[in-house]
């Protein structure tokens, strides 16, 4: 009977029950108008501005509701009700990562075809060939994905692929909210940060791809390190804390509280669970580091010297971290070497990617109209994101809380220093902000709740915040969908290829993404240099488009007993968004092939068509 005499009557009680039902009902609503909006949306043909045009206002509406639950929920008065943030968070996380898969009819990102082939040739043949290409030398991932599709009945990685996206978001954010409930035991706090790396994570790594899987064992990695592993730190690394915490800024800037008001959760983990910490973490290094090129010395980078430091204790396991890499990496350096380069140099701003402002004058109306200006958003995102961090980690600096502050800004920055040897095919920028977001997350909840309690300041603050990261992160995440979509057909069309094309053959395809690479025998594609450039032949033979001119070329090229031209709808499309040569050469091509002598049409689905001719003489 506590309960009814805390609320006085019945009556009192079933109005507080039903008071607390009214999130849980708009919860269920909001799924609802997200189903409803996903069954009323056709997206079969996109422009510029990708889903945001084709996505009806129901679906925005529910999509708005979890974002507003979710700031309500670390906002409120009484704190956050665990039960509905799990319920909530885990809507807006399905919401915003499922939606572009549930639309499409086949797995999304062009790039994701080749891990599903090489995951397709281990489960045909039941090895790896590190003859092949990088992939198989660093098969892990590739292994254990065709081991549980096997276990599940799936031989074909294209049967479950498109859910990656969703899989790993979901994870991630599970790991995201044990690491910081492993440092603060506030749920402001622990949610904020939740909620933050859900709508700032706008990479879009989290398809079908080993650095996906591989991000979600470093966050592991990273748990168990905090969980387990925290220890005082050496005694040069205290001095330093000392001279921080007592640095005349901190003093002027800082409203400093008494030292029983400074405990971390900071203190030395029990030791019997040491040996099972330490042995999880050496294993899922070697795991990482079997999968994955650049990720096991992002972790490098970022624990090493923390166990240097004494944060984490045995010590020995920073080098040892280090070394399983170095091991892995010898037997394979000079492949890697010679296909990639080892190091891009020590320039940053080359290893970003960055290039110098145009000096053209823009037209603001064309500037702001565009879809391609849309995703710019990401920087002002990404900015955001790291703006706010940065000023938590130094509300927490004024307040006296050093040493955790000192780790996670540490693990925020440490991926940046990557960027002094590799630009990762272009990709490190995007690397560093992945690896450094989780981080960072939990800078932004610092900033809004480092106080001793709720300020109406710091409820509006990160309710705001919230809302601006969802809205940037909804235009973001959806504007580039058309070039991000693989038409059903064109993979159909694939894997016919992979059926019949043999080695030696020549493969004419002018999309650059189309998923060539797809099943088990994608290696006749790479060992033969089996494919060409129909966009290389138009512009070699100058408008003389014929058979005899084709052939030629052909001939030119290795002189294939078979060759066939893959005409899709979807890539005629692409070449007239980019006024490609292609736009006005590939409909002739298709007439001087569809009545060419000796040429025969050997696959038709409505939107791809492909073409076969032999070698004369």
């Amino acid at each position: 009977m506590p309960r009814l005499r805390a609320h006085g009557t019945r009556e009192g009680l079933r109005r507080y029950r039903m008071k607390a039902m009214i999130p849980w009902l708009v919860l269920a609503a909001a799924v609802a108008m997200w189903v409803f909006g996903l069954a009323t949306t056709n997206s079969e043909v996109l422009s510029d501005f990708g889903l945001l045009r084709e996505l009806p206002p129901v679906w925005y509406g529910a999509v708005g509701i979890a974002v507003a639950l979710c700031a309500w929920g670390v906002v409120a008065r009484k704190g956050p009700s665990n039960w509905l943030m799990s319920a909530s968070v885990t809507s807006l996380v399905v919401m915003l990562y499922a939606t572009a898969g549930l639309l499409a009819d086949a797995p999304r990102f062009p790039w994701t075809y080749k891990h599903i082939a090489v995951t397709n040739l281990i489960a045909a043949t039941g090895h790896v060939d590190p003859a092949i290409d990088i992939y198989n030398r660093w098969p892990g991932f590739f292994s254990l994905s065709a081991l549980l599709g096997e276990a599940m009945g799936y031989r074909n990685a294209i049967d479950y692929a498109a859910w990656a996206e969703t899989g790993f978001a979901l994870v991630d954010a599970v790991l995201v909210l044990a690491i910081v409930r492993t440092i603060s035991s506030r749920a402001r706090i622990y949610w904020t940060a939740t909620v933050v790396f859900t709508l700032s994570n706008w990479v879009n790594q989290n398809y079908y791809a080993p650095q996906s899987f591989s991000y979600s064992l470093y966050l592991a990695m990273c748990l168990v390190a905090l969980t387990f592993l925290r220890n005082a730190p050496t005694g040069w690394m205290i001095a330093f804390e000392g001279r921080l915490r007592k640095s005349r800024m901190l003093q002027k800037l800082g409203k400093q509280r008494p030292a029983a008001a400074l405990a971390e959760r900071w203190g030395q983990r029990p030791t019997f669970t040491q040996g099972l910490a330490v042995a999880a973490i050496l294993a899922l290094q070697v795991v990482i580091v079997v999968s994955h090129q650049l990720t096991p010395y992002i972790v490098v980078l970022g624990l090493f010297p923390l166990f240097l430091a004494g944060y984490f204790r045995p010590r020995w396991v920073g080098p040892a971290l280090l070394i399983i890499a170095l091991l892995y990496l010898v037997p394979n350096v000079e492949y890697i070497r010679s296909k990639y380069g080892l190091f891009s140099g020590f320039n940053l701003f080359a290893n970003t990617g960055y290039k110098p402002p145009e000096t053209e004058s823009v037209v603001l109306g064309q500037w702001v109209l565009t879809g391609q200006t849309l995703s710019r958003l990401a920087v002002v995102l990404t900015l955001l994101t790291g703006l706010l961090a940065v000023a938590g980690f130094i509300r927490r600096l004024l307040g006296g809380q050093v040493r955790t502050t000192l780790v996670i800004a540490w693990l925020a920055f440490a991926p940046v220093l990557g960027l002094f040897a590799q630009s990762y095919g272009g990709e490190a920028r995007f690397r560093v902000y992945l690896f450094a977001l989780p981080w960072l997350s939990i800078g932004v909840a610092w900033l809004f709740w480092s106080g001793p309690v709720r300020s109406r300041k710091a409820a509006i603050g990160a309710a705001a915040a919230l809302i601006a990261m969802a809205m940037l992160f909804t235009v973001v995440h959806f504007q580039p969908e058309a070039d991000y979509r693989v038409s059903k057909n064109d993979v159909l069309a694939s894997q016919w290829l992979d059926e019949n094309v043999e080695t030696g053959d020549i493969v004419f395809d002018s999309k650059s993404f189309f998923p060539l690479l797809i099943g088990p025998n994608y290696p006749h594609y790479l060992k033969w240099g089996s494919v060409a450039s129909i966009t290389d032949y138009l512009k070699a033979v100058k408008g003389d488009i014929s058979m005899g001119s084709l052939r030629k070329y052909a001939d030119h090229l290795r002189g294939a007993e078979n060759n066939y031209i893959v005409m899709s709808d979807e890539q005629k499309r692409q070449a007239i968004e980019e006024s490609g040569i292609d736009a006005y050469m590939l409909p002739k091509l298709e007439k001087v092939l569809a009545k060419g002598a000796g040429v025969e049409n050997v696959f038709n689905n409505g939107t791809v068509r492909i073409y076969k001719f032999t070698r004369t003489g």
